[in-house]
């Protein structure tokens, strides 16, 4: 078989659907026909932005239920202990009551949002248990009868969902703080829907699993819980079943059904739809088609009564903040920066409207090209040779590399005995400066104990040591190297036997204990040797081929999932990103491995 690659094309169909059409008064807006469909169409708002009349116009004409961003939080609405500023939030529910507009108050207890006076508190169980009634009874009764749901706990789960965050509540009180804090909630406002709310639960996978089994053991308690909000911060094509996406439409539909099942509501509280690179018409269509997917979703799921978009203009987008986001001009959410509404907007009226039996909004032409998968699909060919005294074949551009063994390696920064192993450049990626001059040269072996990395890195000027290697080694000078053991390369969430390995430039000072990051990597028993070279620095690794989550025994053309990356940075943060598989546009393969090339082993004896 040859190479084959399918991309996303627009072709002969005129589709500006960011211009060309309006807003008009016989046009339907969200809200009108959200209402028609039973659901809550809503949005994520500061106070400040009422004071934008174009703003203040598409919010009310447009949503029916709002979200403070950070009005509503403990550090903006209890600065000092039981002093307490109702004033910014007020103005929001005062706009939410003029323009019939539900309030989904975000939120009473979360560990990112504490004022200094209680994140630096060291309190005993009890005290911190009435500081946390005080607060949560304080404040649901104050908008009692006025805000009608609540986003109790906020990301109680850790990111990686094994188990609960550890928090300055938790260490306080215990587990049961979540308990305690919905029994407050409730108390104050016996009427209020009570919700647990998280990022990264989307789909199915450990962290909605973890998620799915906090509420479960709340009802079963008989806390008072009444749903789950999903937040939705997504990338494009992030909901393409084809990619093994990983909020894919039947896995998110799945995991609300589940949480329906336990007698609980499910809403999109926070979407937004990220990528990296320009704001191609290739992508408007691509995040149009992901707004779709899970708006249809809900729609189409019992449970789900509510989608929240997290902001209304994208030039108010948190996404465009360096200290989140790799693209400064991000333009995650409907309207654009001059509130235009965008493919996105136009994606979600029109199934608004077929949904209620209404004449479409676009034709089934522009549909089909939202919902296009718009992935690259690749058969790998024949290996062949292009040099007979290579060890391995020729790898497939971003697509596999063969692997040789059995192979003699030694971690000692030199390259004598990665002699005739295939080399592989991966110099292009999502995250690239004007004058980039970083680039990396990767290969890969093993022997009867050891599966082996070498990557050779050209950087003009290193930087290390500037970040907790543990935690931010991506913001400086890295090498990535990921693995799925699993078998399964269709996989699209992390769970053991699958391992992102990165490597930290900072090795270099040769630590006693290597210096490296990533999902699972504590599974990986690596080890690391790095040293500078005259254009940059070189990093071998190596991990066991059997750890306590994988048992890897190389046979000839036998794959694994695979995929290599590289980040530079020449300031404070990270600035260049350079990713191996076709399949990886956005920087996505730390949370779905479905993205990931191939590593196919291949027998020198053979």
């Amino acid at each position: 078989m040859f190479l084959k690659q399918m991309f996303w094309i627009v072709g002969v169909l005129v589709l500006l659907l960011g211009t060309g059409r309006s807003t008009a008064q016989d046009t339907p807006t969200l809200r009108e026909l959200a209402e028609q469909n039973n659901i809550y169409i809503g949005t994520a708002v500061y106070t400040y932005h009422l004071d934008d009349p174009v703003h203040v116009e598409t919010l009310g004409r447009e949503f029916n239920m709002l979200t403070p961003e950070n009005e509503a939080k403990a550090c903006v609405i209890q600065p000092e202990q039981g002093k307490f500023n109702f004033e910014p939030f007020d103005e929001l529910v005062a706009f939410a009551e003029d323009h019939d507009m539900v309030v989904h108050g975000h939120t009473l207890v979360w560990h990112q949002c504490m004022p200094d006076w209680l994140q630096n508190g060291d309190f005993s169980r009890e005290e911190a248990i009435q500081i946390l009634k005080d607060h949560i009874s304080t404040v649901v009764g104050h908008y009692k009868g006025r805000v009608k749901i609540w986003d109790v706990v906020n990301e109680a789960i850790a990111g990686s969902g094994t188990g609960l965050r550890e928090t300055p509540w938790q260490r306080w009180i215990g587990d049961d703080y979540l308990d305690l804090a919905f029994q407050f909630a409730h108390e104050a406002d016996p009427d209020a829907l009570l919700f647990y709310n998280d990022y990264g639960a989307e789909g199915i996978g450990a962290k909605s699993d973890a998620v799915y089994e906090l509420v479960k053991g709340l009802v079963e308690r008989d806390v008072p819980i009444n749903g789950v909000g999903l937040q939705m911060h997504i990338t494009v094509k992030d909901t393409v079943s084809e990619l093994g996406g990983r909020v894919a439409p039947e896995k998110l539909r799945q995991n609300i059904e589940r949480l329906g099942e336990l007698g609980l509501q499910v809403q999109i509280t926070e979407m937004d739809v990220a990528f990296l690179g320009q704001f191609t018409e290739e992508i408007r269509q691509q995040q149009a088609g992901d707004f779709r997917r899970v708006m249809e979703t809900c729609l189409n799921t019992e449970a789900c009564t509510a989608f929240i978009t997290w902001g209304v203009s994208d030039k108010l987008s948190w996404l465009r903040d360096p200290q989140y986001s790799d693209n400064p001009n991000n333009a995650p959410l409907l309207f654009d920066e001059s509130y235009q509404p965008k493919p996105a907007y136009y994606a979600v009226l029109d199934l608004l409207a077929r949904q209620a039996g209404l004449e479409p909004i676009l034709s089934d032409d522009e549909v089909a090209v939202m919902m296009s998968s718009t992935g690259a699909a690749a058969d790998i060919p024949e290996p062949t040779k292009s040099d007979p005294a290579q060890l391995a074949p020729d790898s497939v551009p971003g697509v596999a590399y063969y692997a040789p063994f059995p192979v003699a390696i030694t971690l000692d920064g030199q390259t004598d005995d990665w002699a005739n192993i295939p080399r592989v450049t991966v110099d292009s990626g999502p995250v690239l400066p004007a004058d980039n001059d970083t680039s990396m040269i990767f290969a890969v072996a093993a022997d009867a104990k050891m599966l082996y990395f070498l990557a050779e890195v050209q950087d003009s000027k290193l930087v290390y040591g500037t970040h907790d290697p543990a935690s931010e080694w991506y913001l400086e000078d890295s090498v990535e190297f990921y693995l799925n053991t699993t078998g399964d390369l269709k996989l699209a969430a992390y769970e053991p036997g699958v391992v992102q390995l990165g490597l930290p430039a900072a090795n270099l000072t040769q630590p006693e204990q290597p210096l490296f990051g990533g999902g699972n990597s504590a599974d990986a028993q690596v080890s690391v040797v790095a040293v500078e070279t005259e254009t940059g620095y070189r990093v071998e690794a190596s991990v066991p081929l059997l750890t306590k989550v994988w048992l890897l025994k190389p046979k000839h053309l036998k794959p694994l999932g695979f995929q290599v990356a590289l980040n530079g940075s020449s300031g404070t943060d990270r600035d260049t990103k350079l990713i191996w598989s076709v399949y990886d546009t956005q920087d996505q393969s730390w949370s779905n491995p479905s993205l990931f090339g191939q590593l196919i082993f291949w027998d020198v004896k053979r």
